[in-house]
């Protein structure tokens, strides 16, 4: 079965698919939701490159809203953070941070893409964008766990400031205990090097971001896999210039495989599809959801698991899955900076 998930439809998709199950309806009623209100959002122009080409970029970073969850030392929660924005003034970058902390710990995630100004460009659709950050949480002790929201921008300009409008959004633990692997920890992974380049030969497939072997423990009888990549059109270099438009884009398709195994071999396989995309540098980074919602358990297979996006480069301009987001200031002109991931990878297994 073949389903191709659209950036559109993520948030639907996330929410339809991480249905509570009965054991959390107990859980203490905390703040399981919070809904953005519309504002404007400043786009900083880019500073001014310091000699030898360098420079710092200059996010501004706005809190939506949080919501709390006290968890026990074994409890994971899925965590779905969604924005909608539009009536960009200039081309600024757009992203949706999402920081859960506790006493002693935080985990940190991150999607961006470029929002254009109406009007300006061919892609239309980059004019109006909905970014979904979702993924599972577990701080491994009993804590209370704070999840903000913050929306991240910046105009890729160096002679002007922008703006955009956050049309709508909100943050939600959509399900509050999801069941682990047989190690006791949530079956994710994130992609761990900065970027991971992509085309030409000899680099025109990456297998990022991956989830290797994980044992479920007996039961389950599908599982929903997601997967949330950061697409990057021209790979960074020395001396290549990545930082000025040009009417080129990065060709790339994304596929979701599942497999599950018996012994040391395939016992099953299926793959979520999504299209062959055209990706352009004056997007840059681009947000590519997919998701297989029902990848079915078969009890003859070993209970054991394996995931990955295959990216595979086709044309144009190199490209790059990122990893991690690296340095991202704490708030605007701060001098406390932090990691955020961006490409992963999540399994949330189901019994019924």
């Amino acid at each position: 079965m073949a389903i191709a998930i659209p950036s559109s439809t993520a948030a639907n998709d996330a929410r339809r698919f991480a249905t509570v199950p009965a054991e959390a309806a107990a859980a203490p009623a905390n703040t399981a939701r919070h809904d953005f209100t519309p504002r404007a959002i400043r786009a900083p122009r880019m500073p001014t490159a310091a000699p030898g080409g360098s420079w710092k970029s200059d996010h501004d970073v706005v809190p939506l809203g949080s919501v709390e969850l006290a968890m026990s030392a074994t409890q994971t929660a899925y965590v779905v953070s969604v924005m909608r924005a539009s009536s960009a003034t200039d081309r600024s970058l757009f992203g949706n941070e999402v920081r859960c902390r506790w006493p002693g710990g935080e985990r940190n995630f991150v999607t961006g893409q470029n929002i254009l100004q109406p009007g300006t460009s061919p892609e239309r659709e980059k004019e109006n964008v909905q970014l979904t950050t979702r993924f599972l949480v577990h701080p491994g002790v009993a804590t209370k766990v704070t999840c903000t929201a913050y929306v991240r921008a910046a105009t890729l300009r160096e002679d002007l400031d922008a703006q955009f409008r956050l049309d709508s959004g909100w943050i939600e633990f959509a399900a509050t205990s999801v069941d682990n692997t047989t190690t006791g920890v949530p079956a994710q992974r994130a992609v761990s090097r900065r970027l991971v380049r992509v085309g030409p030969e000899p680099n025109v497939i990456a297998r990022e971001p991956e989830l290797p072997s994980f044992s479920l423990a007996p039961g389950f009888t599908h599982l929903s896999v997601f997967a949330d990549t950061q697409y990057q059109s021209c790979y960074p270099q020395k001396d290549k210039h990545c930082d000025t438009s040009a009417s080129t884009a990065s060709t790339a398709a994304f596929t979701l495989y599942v497999t599950q195994w018996k012994g040391d071999e395939v016992c099953q396989k299926n793959r979520a599809t999504g299209e062959i995309r055209d990706m352009s540098f004056a997007v840059h980074h681009h947000y590519v959801p997919l998701h297989l919602p029902a990848f079915a358990v078969r009890a003859d297979c070993d209970q054991r698991f394996s995931a990955y996006v295959l990216v595979r480069w086709t044309g144009g301009l190199d490209g790059a899955v990122q990893g991690t987001a690296e340095d991202l200031a704490e708030s605007r002109g701060s001098t406390t900076k932090h990691n955020a991931t961006t490409s992963h990878i999540f399994v949330i297994p189901h019994k019924t």
